[in-house]
């Protein structure tokens, strides 16, 4: 059965657009010191971040317009390019100590990102084909564990552990929202954390960090510099903020200040104000999201949705964190803000994603119907616009007749909950 199509979610990519926008001017603001020492161009960072938007609005138009259905064909071909560049990269020679990128055509490519993208579409149709044995561990919980062990094992190799233990926290969640019991959870948990303890703990620049965190002023001028300096531009910044380009911070001070740690130069030239504004930007993606999730018309869109808003807003969430100290650093970027294509171009496509579901949303007596053997539509939606009306498409008689039959489907405990 096809979905009525009508029209995306505005507010949706409306934040989306204000997150990109706000993003190429802070990268700007926060880069041209090192541009201009690094490149003799003070612009070059900006230059580099507007064209990799540019090509995020135009892989999110694409991904808005392409029923989403025709990816769960696909979803093991995905896996499994994941899996293949994750080799790949392995083999590559180490650069400043990591082999995290692949260069095609001058332009880098992180596999770690695919990775993440290939496990949400990997759970989707996990989960709505499991349904209910998704409470038995055995045959329900482990097998997504084990392909995501996998996944990150090969991204700790990397070596990248933050990366690696947020992939492995989204798909906890995802499977805990699909309906993994708590007993199995906490089994989990109690089995995961001495490992990995063990992981950081042999790791001298990993247990540096963990220190680091635990006492931030007992090494300012070593492994707790960066938090130092980063608590430093949220002091400057007060209330209202320096003004943008008026931050200090940036004039070799703080490292990274265009990526990991740009977060640190909108709290100290937007001031407290504006960084909590943009983590309001956040949280209205969350909610707008969850609607779209609990709106879609069948669960296969249900879990791809939750999986992509949660990897979207866990990075946005860790990344503030890290830099207001009450997390350990951890070297992620903040979506859609910090510089970088890989990142930015794979949050655009999951933002895609999200707008084409929400243009094939129902009401909410009739979402979230089990997808498997269904009829999907293997090519694109009929519009991408963004006008308030809703024109649902007439069926014929022999598409009504060929409709199956509604079943009653017992959906995860979170799904009950209200958001709109």
């Amino acid at each position: 059965m096809e979905s009525a199509k009508h029209n995306i979610d505005k507010i949706l990519l409306l934040i989306a657009l204000a997150l990109m926008t706000l993003g190429i001017v802070m990268v700007y603001s926060a880069s041209h010191v090192a541009a201009a020492e690094q490149a003799r161009d003070s612009t070059y960072y900006l230059q580099q971040q507007f064209l990799r938007a540019l090509i995020g609005f135009g892989v999110l138009v694409v991904a808005a317009k392409y029923d989403y259905h025709k990816y769960r064909g696909k979803t093991m071909l995905l896996v499994l390019s994941a899996f293949v560049l994750l080799v790949i990269v392995l083999g590559l020679s180490k650069v400043k100590g990591a082999s995290r990128w692949l260069l095609v055509g001058g332009f880098g490519i992180q596999p770690s990102e695919l990775a993440k993208l290939a496990m949400i579409f990997y759970l989707a149709a996990y989960l709505d084909g499991k349904g209910q044995r998704i409470r038995d561990f055995q045959n329900g919980v482990l097998p997504p564990l084990i392909m995501a062990s996998v996944f990150a094992l090969m991204i700790v190799l990397q070596p990248n552990f933050s990366t690696a233990t947020v992939l492995m926290l989204m798909v906890v969640i995802i499977l805990f929202v699909g309906g993994m019991q708590m007993k199995h959870l906490g089994a989990l948990a109690l089995s995961t954390i001495p490992l990995l303890i063990l992981v950081v703990m042999t790791s001298p620049y990993r247990r540096a960090r963990l220190m680091t965190f635990f006492d931030p002023v007992a090494d300012t001028q070593g492994s707790g510099y960066q938090i130092r300096q980063s608590l430093i531009s949220f002091a400057n910044g007060g209330l209202t903020g320096m003004g943008v380009g008026q931050g200090k911070q940036k004039f070799l001070f703080l490292p990274e200040p265009f990526t990991d740690f740009i977060y640190s130069i909108i709290g100290e030239e937007l001031g407290f104000i504006g960084a909590v504004l943009v983590l309001g930007l956040f949280i209205t993606f969350l909610f707008r999201a969850i609607k779209i999730a609990r709106t879609s018309p069948d669960m296969y869109g249900f879990y791809l949705a939750i999986g992509i808003t949660v990897s979207i807003v866990l990075y946005a969430i860790i990344n503030a964190g890290v830099t207001v100290g009450l997390l350990p650093t951890t070297g992620l970027p903040m979506p859609f803000i910090s510089y970088g294509g890989s990142s930015l171009i794979f949050t655009c496509f999951g933002v895609g994603v999200l707008l084409n579901i929400s243009s094939q949303t129902v009401p909410k007596n009739e979402a979230m119907k089990p997808t498997s053997g269904q009829r999907v539509n293997m090519g694109f939606t009929d519009n991408f616009s963004v006008d308030e009306s809703s024109t649902p498409e007439p069926q014929s008689d022999g598409q009504a007749q060929a409709q199956p039959p509604k079943k009653t489907v017992k959906t995860p405990s979170m799904v009950g909950m209200d958001f709109s």
